[in-house]
C-alpha cells in the first residue's frame, strides 16, 4: 500500500497519511471486504484513491501567488473553461456512455469498481468509454 501511495504523492509523509487514511476507510468496510475477491488489490486501489486526494487537496489549496509564475491567469480561466466545457460535452453523451466516462475521468474510479456500481462486464465498460472518447473525438475534430 505504501508503495502505490508513494508512487502518486512522491513525498513520504503524504503517502504514510494516504495509507492511514485507506486503513481507516478499510475498517470501516471491513464487512464488505470479507466477499471481495483480492483484499489486498482492493487495499492497493483503496491507498491510491487516498494519494490522489491528499494530491488534489494540496493543489487545491495552493495561495495563488504561490503559483508557478509561467501561467498567466488568462491560461488559468481557459482551462477552467476548458473543463466546464468538456463536462458539458461529457453530460450531452447517450446515458450509458454518461455514466462512464463521469465515474472513470471525472470521478477517477478504476474499471472495477465502475463494474461493480454498473454491474458491467470490463470488456462492456472498455468500449462504452471507447465509443464515448470518439464521440468528444469527433467533436473536437469539428472546431
Amino acid at each position: 500500500m505504501m508503495i502505490a501511495a508513494l508512487g502518486v504523492t512522491a513525498s513520504e509523509a503524504d503517502a504514510a497519511d494516504a495509507v492511514q487514511e485507506a486503513m481507516i476507510r478499510l475498517w470501516r468496510k471491513r464487512t464488505e471486504l470479507a466477499g471481495a475477491d483480492s483484499p489486498v488489490a482492493y487495499a492497493v486501489a483503496a491507498a491510491r484513491r487516498c494519494a490522489f486526494d491528499i494530491v488534489r487537496s494540496r493543489r487545491a489549496g495552493r495561495a495563488i501567488d504561490e503559483t508557478d509564475a509561467s501561467v498567466s491567469p488568462a491560461d488559468v480561466i481557459e482551462n477552467r473553461d476548458s473543463l466546464a466545457y468538456i463536462v458539458r460535452l461529457i453530460e450531452a453523451l447517450p446515458s450509458p456512455q454518461r455514466e462512464v466516462m463521469t465515474l472513470r475521468h471525472l470521478e477517477g474510479l478504476e474499471i472495477s469498481e465502475i463494474q461493480q456500481r454498473l454491474n458491467l462486464s470490463a470488456g462492456n465498460i472498455h468500449v462504452i468509454l471507447s465509443r464515448g472518447r470518439a464521440a468528444l473525438r469527433k467533436h473536437f475534430e469539428k472546431i
